[in-house]
């Protein structure tokens, strides 16, 4: 910046999720302090995303993450496939051997081990740079702005201690924490606009020897109106994820989960019993599809679930957060280095959200229906997405370019730096590209 003080000196980030850290881990890559709060007293590890398709390993890889990544996760995921469940019959599929060999190829990896993998990174003196300050028991009660600063009112301390009250300052506030964001309750409330699907999402990891039995392998969308979901493997030594939805609504999580026997004995290969498989870890979601009337009032900005949520079939949650916070962190970068005008922060704002609007939200509501709503005997000639696969899978070139194309979804900021041509300052959302997209997570 050639000596020249920078604009603002700190950005205040509320959750230490995937989102928050890798915001932290990019703002620190240029010198750029944050503080991290997070309510919970440690990382949270529940059972989330688990595939991420190769936009978000470009942002892995940008942010220095991916070898650390590579190296947790299964060396080898040979394909994605999807089978009606009456009779297990694979449908389609989409061979992932053609990127074995490419950096940007898909990685699995459950969310927990990720998280954890960031943190360290921004713990790292190296990586960090001593520039990220992280505190867990810090919840927010409140935010506030002025012309200058923006701040959070916490409540510090362990669940069963008495709570001491303080006031953090920044210059710019980001919210990444999560689908129930006190930022964006502070913002715009309770409600937001979008729906709630009726069903219960349920997930759990399984051991089950009948996986490799039965010659299955990789991810496996199960189509069925009872029983659609993902079944997929995700670890060393047998781990796979199994995902469903339940359409029975109103039930308690103790009726949901009783009634999982009849889940899995329908959607597991060789309709097992309980006492051929073990169950370890579960969590219960209602599902959404969401997006808020605003990325950034002020001084304060939201980004990834915080901003938006999607239904879990198709991986585009946790993809569309790696995406809005490489954005972000570019706009931020490239205000504090003077290569743009604050107004690049409007223009994160706006293009986000219509990419939301536009792509993701639209995609993630097909490949549910795809998977809940379609008629299983007949999808495969019905559906143009499976046409366009099983074209693809006539070349393996043309496969592979595919799978690593940039993606409608993703939007480089950068352009918009050099404000001294006004045309670049400007944000605008027309240069996004069309195409379709396969990703992939649970």
């Amino acid at each position: 910046m050639s000596g020249q003080k920078p604009p603002f000196s700190k950005v205040l980030i509320v959750g230490a999720g995937p989102s928050g850290l890798l915001l932290a881990l990019f703002l620190a890559q240029h010198d750029i302090p944050s503080i991290v709060l997070e309510a919970w007293p440690w990382l949270d590890t529940r059972l989330r995303a688990t595939q991420y398709g190769v936009p978000a390993t470009r942002v892995f890889r940008r942010a220095g993450l991916l070898p650390d990544f590579r190296a947790a996760s299964i060396p080898k995921f040979p394909a994605i496939c999807w089978r009606r469940v009456a009779d297990g019959e694979k449908l389609v599929e989409i061979d992932m051997s053609v990127v074995q060999d490419e950096e940007d190829r898909m990685t699995v990896l459950q969310l927990g081990q990720m998280i954890q993998i960031m943190y360290r990174h921004c713990m790292d003196p190296e990586k960090g740079k001593g520039l990220i300050d992280i505190r867990f028991n810090h919840r927010v009660t409140a935010t506030g702005q002025d012309e200058e600063k923006a701040w959070v009112d916490v409540d510090i301390g362990k669940e069963d201690e008495e709570k001491r009250h303080e006031r953090i300052h920044a210059d710019y506030l980001v919210g990444c924490d999560g689908a129930s964001s006190a930022v964006r309750r502070s913002l715009f409330g309770k409600e937001w606009p979008g729906q709630t699907w009726d069903c219960r999402f349920v997930v759990q990891n399984v051991y089950y020897d009948g996986f490799e039995k039965h010659g299955w392998d990789g991810g496996n969308y199960c189509i069925d109106p009872e029983h659609w979901g993902l079944i997929a493997r995700r670890g060393h030594g047998g781990l796979w994820r199994v995902t469903y939805g339940d359409p029975t609504v109103g039930l308690t999580d103790e009726e949901y989960l009783a009634r999982r026997p009849w889940h899995l004995k329908a959607m597991l290969p060789g309709s097992p019993e309980p006492d051929q498989y073990r169950i370890e870890q579960t969590n219960l979601y209602n599902i959404h599809n969401r997006c808020v009337d605003s990325f950034k009032v002020g001084r304060i900005l939201l980004a990834a679930d915080a901003a938006h949520v999607c239904n879990p079939m198709g991986g585009y949650g946790c993809m569309t957060a790696c995406l809005d916070v490489d954005g972000l962190a570019d706009c931020f970068i490239g205000y504090y280095e003077g290569k743009a005008s604050e107004k690049i922060l409007d223009t994160y704002a706006e293009v986000r959200r219509d990419i939301f609007l536009k792509y993701v939200d639209a995609r993630s509501v097909k490949n549910l229906n795809r998977v809940w709503k379609s008629n299983p005997w007949t999808v495969l000639e019905e559906d143009k997405f499976f046409g366009i696969i099983q074209e693809l899978n006539k070349d393996r070139q043309a496969l592979k370019d595919f799978l690593l194309k940039i993606s409608s979804i993703e939007y480089d900021f950068k352009q918009h730096y050099d404000i001294s041509t006004p045309e670049k300052a400007k944000g605008t959302a027309n240069s996004h590209r069309n195409g379709v997209e396969v990703a992939v997570e649970a």
